[in-house]
């Protein structure tokens, strides 16, 4: 018994022993740090890609609670910092922090480095700082822990390469917003190798600029030499949404070095700003178009550049059917080479319909063109304005006439120009057609007229017997030539004027106004002119039907002034069988007027008693001289017909 006691007591002692081992984790993160590509070239910028995996070290783990082998493997609070050490390299990143960083899956943070112009080839330790945090220990009895920080360096090699190197030295650009143009980025092989077979590829990083019409654009060369510099032009466009600001391309090249491997130079950052958008501006309008007339309309446009244009076209387009040009809704005039800075006028032809009013009408104007680069472009939507000019007006004032029935009158006005345009070749139509008034002419030759002037406008006018006294109207016409040479006519002019009534030439008293019957007496008739003027040339003739016989039927009168009087005689006779009553006989008279005109008069009506043989008369007759005189509205009765 005292022999298996203290066997039994090691025993348990041992027992004890492995559960307080077992009852504790224990472990480190086991971090290994490389570059993902770690060959640079001299001279290059470029980044260092760091590769952090973390391979852990578990001292000891828990098979219970395998969550704790992790925690004492994880790094936490871990940060990087890459430092140049003796290498010819600058790093222009500073410091990072990644957080946690577990067992297991790798993490990489960039570093921006340049490689010294100068460097030589060969290989170089980069020191790389970690600092992290993590657990050590941890009971699993009453989960206490151990912490720990760590700062450790770890040293990873760069390669600078001896092979084909290559450096952006100029970039020029013609490239606009909204167009398409050229790039010429000149590179030079800045490395100690011959580069064959090289491509030299231009990407774009937006999505507002292309390369060839896609995204990149590749150029060759069979055989780069070392120092040698080559030029490549590319096709860039900008879209409208572009701005005129520098956009990142990157340029790389990829070729053969001397041991026929195929290798892929760093890239380059590539700074490319597209001109402004080629524009151009309305500088001012101005126009002779009138409501229902076609006139001029000119427009001077700008190059507001940046580049000279060749074959230039400017169109102008309505938005209103009241404005046309021609027939259509548009027109297109040539302007050919342009440059930035210059104004042209373009002067087209537009019509205003006769509904147009006189307000402003919309239109728009595009230019195309050709681009140095041989491109058509085409800048759209610049906006013009039209405002007709009021319609070419005349008017008829001092409106004078001497109309009268049966006479030649005239009828004159003062035809004013009112505007707005001076016109050419002015004539005035008579345009009324009354049956009793006739003009003698139906035009007037006005002339020119200015804006505001006016003339006297004067037509002769022949009044029938028949014509009835009132007012009447008369329409007219004026019939131009305007501004561009083509014959117009204007609205119909509306004058008012009366037609007197018929009146007398001559005022007619008679004496000795009985004759016997059978026998024979002189007729004396005093004849006054009742006209305003003086009458010449007068030729009386004396008519008679039986039982009455004119003897001495005409008498003559070489002038009488307005108002003048004087006598006429003629010999009559009346059969034998004549009855003792009162019997007519007629007058009329042919004269000249002033105006050279040689009218027949109204026939006057003279009463002839008849007595009987020896008697003292008829009753009529002893009527003290008394003529009794009746004028008959007889016009156009012509004796001399």
């Amino acid at each position: 018994m005292r022999f298996r006691t203290p066997l039994t007591l090691i025993v348990v002692a041992l027992l004890l022993s492995a559960g307080t081992a077992a009852a504790a984790v224990s472990g480190s993160p086991d971090i290994d740090v490389t570059f993902a590509d770690n060959t640079v070239s001299p001279g290059e910028e470029t980044t260092l890609d760091v590769v952090l995996v973390n391979s852990g070290d578990l001292d000891s783990g828990s098979a219970s609670n395998p969550s704790l082998n992790s925690e004492v493997t994880t790094a936490r609070g871990l940060t990087v910092d890459v430092k140049s050490g003796g290498a010819p390299v600058s790093v222009t990143t500073s410091r990072q922090s990644l957080g946690t960083l577990p067992q297991g899956p790798s993490k990489t943070v960039s570093f921006d480095v340049s490689i010294d112009e100068d460097a030589n080839p060969g290989k170089y330790q980069i020191p790389v700082q970690l600092a992290y945090e993590h657990t050590s220990y941890i009971s699993e009895s009453d989960g206490s822990r151990d912490e720990n920080e760590v700062t450790r360096t770890a040293m990873v090699t760069v390669h600078v390469t001896d092979d084909a190197t290559f450096d952006v030295t100029n970039v020029e650009s013609n490239a606009r917003v909204g167009s398409t143009g050229t790039v010429a980025v000149t590179v030079e092989n800045t490395g100690n190798e011959v580069a064959r077979d090289a491509a030299v590829t231009l990407a774009s990083r937006s999505g507002d600029l292309g390369v060839g019409g896609g995204t990149e654009s590749s150029r060759y060369v069979d055989v780069w030499e070392t120092g040698e510099q080559r030029t490549f032009r590319y096709r860039v466009s900008a879209s409208e949404n572009a701005e005129s600001e520098p956009y990142q391309f990157d340029l790389s090249a990829t070729f053969d070095d001397a041991d026929g491997a195929r290798k892929q130079s760093v890239g380059s950052s590539v700074g490319i700003a597209p001109q402004p958008e080629q524009t151009f501006s309305v500088v001012n309008t101005s126009n002779a178009v009138a409501v229902d007339n076609t006139g001029s309309y000119a427009v001077a446009l700008r190059n507001d550049g940046p580049v000279t244009v060749r074959d230039a076209t400017v169109t102008v387009t309505s938005q209103s059917s009241d404005i046309t040009f021609g027939k259509s809704s548009s027109t297109t005039q040539y302007v050919g080479t342009w440059a930035p800075g210059e104004t042209r006028t373009v002067v087209v032809d537009a019509t205003a319909s006769p509904d147009a009013e006189t307000r402003s009408y919309a239109l728009s104007t595009s230019v195309q063109y050709e681009d140095p680069e041989g491109d058509a472009g085409v800048d759209e939507g610049l906006s013009l304005g039209l405002q007709p000019q009021p319609e070419q007006r005349f008017s008829l004032s001092n409106v004078t006439a001497t109309l009268q029935a049966g006479e030649d009158g005239r009828l004159e006005a003062t035809l004013t120009n009112d505007g707005p345009r001076a016109v050419r070749n002015v004539v005035l139509n008579w345009n009324s057609d009354h049956s009793n008034l006739s003009p003698q002419e139906t035009q007037y030759a006005v002339g020119n007229l200015e804006p505001g002037e006016s003339a006297t406008v004067d037509f002769g006018v022949d009044a029938s017997e028949n014509a009835d006294a009132g007012p009447r109207q008369f329409d007219f016409t004026a019939v131009y030539r305007d501004d561009n040479g083509d014959r117009r006519e204007s609205d119909t002019m509306e004058v008012r004027t009366d037609v007197a009534a018929s009146e007398d030439e001559f005022d007619i008293e008679s004496a000795n106004t009985t004759v016997d019957a059978g026998g024979t007496a002189t007729l004396e008739l005093t004849v006054t002119n009742a006209e305003d003027v003086p009458l010449t040339d007068i030729s009386a003739k004396l008519f008679a039907d039986s039982p009455i016989s004119v003897t001495d039927d005409e008498a003559y009168i070489d002038r009488l002034e307005p108002g003048e009087s004087t006598t006429l005689r003629f010999g009559i006779s009346a059969s034998g069988g004549a009855m003792q009553k009162d019997y007519p006989v007629s007058l009329d008279f042919r004269y000249e007027e002033p105006d050279g005109d040689t009218p027949v008069s109204d026939t006057y009506r003279v009463a002839i008693g008849v007595t009987s043989q020896g008697g003292g008369g008829s009753p009529l007759a002893t009527i003290g001289g008394v003529a009794l005189v009746a004028v008959l509205a007889i016009g156009g009765y012509f004796r001399f017909r």
